[in-house]
């Protein structure tokens, strides 16, 4: 009854949130018929790929107490991504993950959820923390540049102490150092991999910017759109009014810069749920000790 209501409830909401939005179907088509015809499908490789990484961090995170195979890793992440979809800050995925397990184990994996999503955020916030210096160094016209290294590197060390602080306090050091690096880096890698759809659709739509440019603009994005505790369902909304700000639509078309968001939200958010939501009538929920 709870896969079925999972299933019924994702559905219904994704319905809601296409015929609410304000992007009228023909002006996604007239853009669409602008892009060669493999954008979709290399941006949709690129969002699954996101994935694969994210499910090979997940199978590592949990590897010291459980022997999770990749198949189950992917359809465990997917799910879980269908049922964060309509709750903030991916509490849905603490709820659904531990259910996955037997009883003696969901403590472990909720702090070792945490620990991947924390990690994530660390390096949206790393990325996010240099990206936004780099902007006010534009804005600002800052001349002294061991000022501009030494502050940046101070912030980045800043939120990466207090942050594994955090995480050790949690998990009660029962993660080794070496885990924690390797945690990270799984996560740094997962980040290039999906903030490369917006230099993928940038670069074909011929957006007016350099490379390093637009780099700092996709690390202030992820990062202003990651710290508003919003649901994902209605996350479309911010994406639009910060991505409008950020890549500066009054120089560069306003509704293709909605179309981008709107594309990549698709891409990387609404195409993985709608495979969890395909996937959970067939996972095995353990609610009860085997």
């Amino acid at each position: 009854m709870i896969k079925i209501l999972v299933v019924v409830v994702c559905v219904y909401l994704l319905y809601l949130q296409w015929i609410e939005r304000p992007v009228r179907l023909e002006t996604i088509v007239e853009f669409l018929k602008q892009l060669p015809w493999f954008t979709i499908p290399v941006m949709i490789t690129i969002s699954l790929l996101s994935w694969l990484i994210e499910s090979k961090k997940w199978q590592y995170l949990i590897n010291d107490f459980y022997e999770l195979r990749f198949r189950e890793s992917v359809f465990q992440n997917l799910t879980a991504q269908a049922a964060s979809f309509t709750t903030p800050l991916r509490i849905g995925e603490f709820a659904l993950k531990p259910i996955f397990f037997s009883k003696y184990l969901r403590k472990k994996v909720v702090s070792r959820t945490l620990v991947g999503n924390v990690s994530q955020m660390i390096i949206t916030t790393l990325i996010g923390i240099i990206a936004i210096i780099f902007y006010f160094h534009e804005r600002l016209e800052i001349t002294t540049t061991f000022l501009f290294i030494f502050t940046s590197v101070l912030l980045c060390l800043l939120v990466f102490v207090i942050s594994l602080w955090v995480l050790k306090k949690w998990d009660h050091n029962e993660m080794k150092s070496q885990k924690w690096i390797n945690t990270i880096l799984y996560s740094m890698l997962r980040y290039l991999v999906f903030a490369s759809n917006w230099l993928f659709i940038l670069w074909l739509l011929d957006y007016p910017a350099s490379t390093l440019t637009i780099i700092r603009n996709i690390g202030i994005f992820y990062l202003a759109v990651s710290v508003i505790p919003v649901f994902q369902l209605f996350d479309i909304a911010i994406r639009w009014t910060v991505a409008a700000y950020i890549f500066e639509g009054s120089l560069f078309n306003a509704d293709v810069i909605l179309f981008t968001t709107t594309l990549i939200w698709f891409t990387n958010s609404i195409v993985p749920t709608i495979i969890g939501c395909a996937l959970l009538p067939f996972q095995k929920l353990k609610t009860q000790e085997e």
